[in-house]
């Protein structure tokens, strides 16, 4: 979904200072001669929701409502913002960070992502009106999600595949501001999202997050999300 805005570094340092740098399990980090190398090694892990098992009710002072056409600008500067401290966009300048996330977000709404459930993709709103978060929802084909390749369509999807629900729901972007972050928001609008997909016939939504972002992780797993056994895994083949 965004692996292209991952950046390598080549950092001239001691073997001391190489040992104290942070590290990130979506980069791989290696010392030769002098220089540090930080090379991307994304790693994706893979969940899975029980629709029935999403609240009704939402979270009090979150007002979802569905994305609009005028929404975009604003939900590229709050994408930026949201993901301001999380990989890839946590090593792009303030510039190509929001870059990155226009360009992210134009794949979704156009379909790159899989067709675009606009009928399932929301934004909070504060009173005022100001967005506090975004959640858009995608349709991945009906495979096995731990096998490799099951997240592209081979063929394109027929304009009515939501229609005829076809495939399954992927969340593929659920972000909020970061002053309300752990309150709710993404929250609520999970709860938004999984009103409208059973309303269309779906029973599940699959869901993306990279290893390393423990923000993530979290919460999915207190939203309910099943993990997934990673793709290509030996145990699983066993």
């Amino acid at each position: 979904m965004c692996d292209e805005w991952m950046r390598g570094l080549q950092l001239v340092l001691t073997a001391e200072q190489f040992r104290q740098l942070p590290r990130n399990s979506a980069f791989r980090y290696d010392y030769v001669n002098g220089t540090g190398y930080v090379a991307p090694r994304p790693k994706h892990y893979h969940a899975l929701l029980e629709l029935g098992a999403v609240a009704d009710d939402g979270v009090e002072g979150v007002l979802p409502r569905p994305v609009r056409p005028d929404d975009w600008d604003s939900l590229a500067d709050l994408f930026a913002l949201a993901f301001g401290h999380a990989q890839p966009f946590a090593a792009l300048d303030d510039a190509t960070r929001r870059e990155a996330a226009a360009c992210c977000l134009t794949r979704t709404r156009t379909g790159g992502d899989g067709p675009w459930i606009d009928r399932a993709s929301f934004v909070a709103c504060a009173e005022d009106g100001a967005l506090l978060g975004a959640i858009l929802v995608t349709l991945l084909p009906e495979r096995d999600p731990c096998e490799w390749g099951s997240f592209q369509w081979f063929e394109p999807p027929p304009p009515d595949c939501v229609e005829r629900r076809l495939g399954r729901p992927h969340l593929t972007w659920v972000f909020v501001h970061p002053g309300c972050a752990g309150e709710g928001v993404g929250s609520g609008l999970l709860a938004a999202a999984g009103r409208q997909l059973r309303g269309l016939g779906y029973r599940e939504l699959l869901s993306t997050f990279m290893v390393g972002n423990d923000a993530s992780a979290l919460w999915h797993w207190r939203n309910g999300f099943r993990l997934l056994a990673y793709p290509g895994s030996k145990r699983r083949r066993s």
